[in-house]
């Protein structure tokens, strides 16, 4: 990454064990930077934090009608927890998706059978088929020039206030679109409460669900849960947290780690007043942050900026 800064570092009995760099950017309600910590114009692939702002475009289009369940799996990243898988098996049958005709790989259900239902990226890729076959198109909405791509490309661009003009290819086979990060937090503030359209919907099925959007005690369900907040996390290190205040945070992490994500934005919101003082002490515990010695506590992760 071209430019960077020192966010995060994990201590153990004095000792500082490893560190962590990134970009990081907290835009307030109208979308005026309140901190930047590194480069945080320069594109970058934010992977599926990108998925809610995929399922409001699509929205917005007109291609889809979500129940707010299956928003949320639109949104989400999960751990093929039978509650995801029922919450899949259900929205396919609604939005008249077959599982054969999704593009995400096979992976293993509870029950030991692998199944596309059982990838953590399955719901976009069920909005995503319902969405090409809205459009009269072909099926392949995978595909780098199919018509989808452009309903993406769009709407993204609109919501973080940049144009895009590059893609990419996420892990599951769908494209993914670089944004900066500045523009990924603009564009997260249109799921804030009063907010309007696709995005407001999204981010409302993402607070009334975060078990869904991530599974039961992992990061995203317990930020969401605790705070109110709608958050996302993607590969590679990246996580936006959006307050309901419309306060966002979005952090990049250089090496790839997604543990300093969500202690580091969470940081930057308390700074602001927009999540409660106390807030990364108060999950330390279930977000993973302490460092621990046969079940003493030795040492943390620790946000620097």
């Amino acid at each position: 990454m071209p430019s960077t800064e020192l966010l995060a570092v994990v201590e153990r009995d004095g000792f500082t064990e490893s560190e962590h760099r990134g970009v990081a950017v907290l835009v307030d309600a109208g979308g005026t930077v309140i901190e930047a910590h590194g480069d945080i114009h320069a594109p970058f692939l934010a992977r599926s934090a990108l998925k809610p702002l995929y399922a409001a475009a699509l929205l917005d289009a007109g291609l889809l009608e979500l129940a707010p369940a299956h928003a949320a799996l639109a949104s989400a990243s999960h751990w093929a927890d039978q509650e995801h898988i029922d919450t899949a098996q259900a929205m396919a049958t609604r939005l008249g998706v077959i599982e054969d005709a999704l593009y995400c790989p096979p992976t293993k259900a509870p029950d030991g059978a692998r199944r596309r239902f059982a990838h953590m990226c399955v719901g976009k890729h069920i909005a995503l088929a319902a969405s090409a076959r809205a459009l009269g198109t072909s099926p392949d909405y995978w595909a780098d020039d199919h018509q989808l791509a452009d309903v993406l490309r769009e709407g993204l661009a609109i919501a973080a206030g940049e144009p895009i003009t590059a893609f990419a290819h996420d892990g599951c086979g769908a494209l993914v679109f670089p944004t900066s990060p500045v523009g990924l937090a603009r564009a997260f503030r249109g799921l804030a409460p009063d907010a309007t359209g696709g995005g407001r919907e999204v981010g409302d099925a993402m607070r009334a669900h975060p078990t869904l959007i991530d599974g039961a005690g992992r990061p995203d369900a317990v930020v969401i849960a605790e705070t109110g907040c709608a958050t996302k996390f993607g590969a590679e290190g990246t996580q936006a947290i959006l307050a309901p205040d419309g306060t966002t945070a979005v952090v990049k992490v250089a090496d790839g780690a997604r543990r300093a994500g969500a202690p580091v934005a969470l940081a930057l919101l308390e700074r602001a007043g927009a999540v409660p003082a106390g807030t990364v002490d108060r999950l330390a515990q279930p977000l993973g942050l302490v460092q621990l010695s046969a079940d003493v506590p030795v040492g943390r992760l620790r946000p620097v900026i």
